[in-house]
Formats: C-alpha cells, structure tokens, sequence
C-alpha cells in the first residue's frame, strides 16, 4: 500500500499577521512555555511557506533561512527572542509578497490576495 503525503491546507495572510501582532505585543514575555512551543512551531511552518513562494534574494529571506536552520537559544527567553525574530521575519515577507503582488498583478490572472499556499 502506498501512502501519500498529506497537503498542507491552504493558510491565509491574515492568519499569519494575527499571530505575529500577538507575538510581537510588549507582554508576550508573560505568557506560558507551551505557547511560546506552539507559536515558534506555527511561524516555523509559516516561514517554511512563504519561502516556497520566493526565489530568495532579500535580507528578510536570508534571515528567515538562517532562523529555521537554528534553533532557540538556552532556557526560556532564548525561546521567546527566536520565537519574536521568527514573527518579525514573518511579517516583513508578508510584507514583501504583497509588494511583488501589487507589482506584478497586471501581468497575472486575478487569484484570492490573502491565500498564501495551495500545494
């Protein structure tokens, strides 16, 4: 029997700059371990997204690489930093996909401007 890999459900913009605001507010120092695990699991998906679409070639692409390829630092404020370098690297690509969109709109046929993947 041969198993196929699940598809990741399309996830839009907006779910992506919800949780980086909640991330990047001034009291998320403050909130539980488990979170910080589960917003850090979250953006790392989101950025391993958003690189998929990208050919690279901006600082914001560098840095995102450069954070999925290491991990937090020590103990449970090196989690929070990479958790908010994650949200802030995430929010600029978000930033910048929606730049080359506005750019290139007139050259591409009209699709949904909120959804990022539907592998």
């Amino acid at each position: 029997m041969t198993t196929k890999a699940a598809t990741p459900a399309p996830v839009h913009a907006a779910t992506m700059r919800t949780l980086c605001v909640r991330v990047l507010t001034p009291n998320t120092y403050r909130i539980q371990g488990g979170t910080v695990q589960e917003a850090t699991a979250l953006l790392h998906g989101y950025l391993q997204l958003l690189l998929c679409e990208r050919d690279g070639g901006s600082q914001a692409c560098t840095d995102a690489g450069l954070l999925l390829l290491h991990g937090p630092g020590e103990g449970r404020l090196g989690a929070w930093i990479h958790m908010r370098a994650l949200a802030r690297v995430c929010r600029v690509l978000l930033v910048e996909r929606q730049v080359s969109r506005n750019i290139s709109a007139a050259d591409r046929a009209p699709q949904d401007p909120d959804l990022v993947v539907t592998q």
